[in-house]
């Protein structure tokens, strides 16, 4: 096969093609996923790595595994960001008042990502970065307080925009790192963003897309890599 037409995928649930099934009352995997889709269209073999829960340590963790793969292609997508920036809801539920930071504070998200990077470098691929897709703030915050106390937890929000806000923060995180090593950015993020209403694009948790999320984020990628890879 040519090399050239050979993708490496390094990310979480996302570029995984998790969605939630209300009527299974389960996750389960996308076949048409966005990363499928794009495959498809511009006849690329994938090498997904992408695994549920992933974050930028993990990712750097595990790297080694899949060396090879990473390699052999000329380019390889990453996509993190979104589990680093979240939290042990439970445990902030236990204790509001307390200091909470996210699952991998902003410093150390920074310098994981950046590791990524340039391993990809050095490996001899081409990293290319996605940026965080948003984060749906109310509807994220009805799911996870499910298992812990609501008013507890807004005790330590103040609102649901805050949710948001880390996303926010982590998203600009992954444009400075990726700008500092010329590292080009792919734009999801304003999939969602340019929607008036993004509710549909969304399934039941309010952070993985839907089915249909997954055909709007193919749609407004498929011009940039085209572009890219030209």
């Amino acid at each position: 096969m040519n090399m050239s037409s050979q993708l490496c995928v390094i990310g979480d649930s996302i570029t995984g093609g998790v969605v939630y099934k209300d009527d299974a009352g389960r996750y389960v995997r996308c076949k048409d996923s966005f990363v499928n889709l794009l495959g498809g269209a511009l006849e690329l073999d994938v090498h997904n790595h992408s695994r549920f829960g992933c974050t930028s340590t993990s990712a750097l963790e595990r790297m080694a595994r899949y060396e090879g793969d990473i390699a052999e292609c000329p380019n390889t997508l990453v996509m993190l960001g979104g589990n680093d920036s979240d939290f042990d809801w439970p445990a902030v539920a236990e204790t509001p008042e307390a200091e909470h930071d996210c699952n991998t504070p902003i410093d150390r998200f920074t310098e994981c990502y950046a590791k990524v990077l340039d391993k990809i470098i050095a490996l001899g691929s081409r990293p290319i970065a996605l940026n965080l897709i948003p984060v749906f703030g109310r509807r994220y915050f009805k799911w996870f307080s499910k298992r812990a106390d609501p008013d507890s937890l807004m005790r330590f929000l103040g609102t649901t925009d805050s949710i948001e806000h880390w996303n926010e923060m982590y998203n600009l995180a992954v444009m400075k790192v990726a700008a500092s090593r010329n590292v080009p950015v792919l734009d999801v993020r304003s999939a969602f963003l340019y929607r008036r209403v993004f509710d549909s694009l969304f399934s039941t948790d309010g952070i993985h897309p839907s089915v249909e999320g997954h055909r709007r984020m193919f749609e407004y990628l498929l011009p940039q890599f085209k572009k890219i890879m030209a």
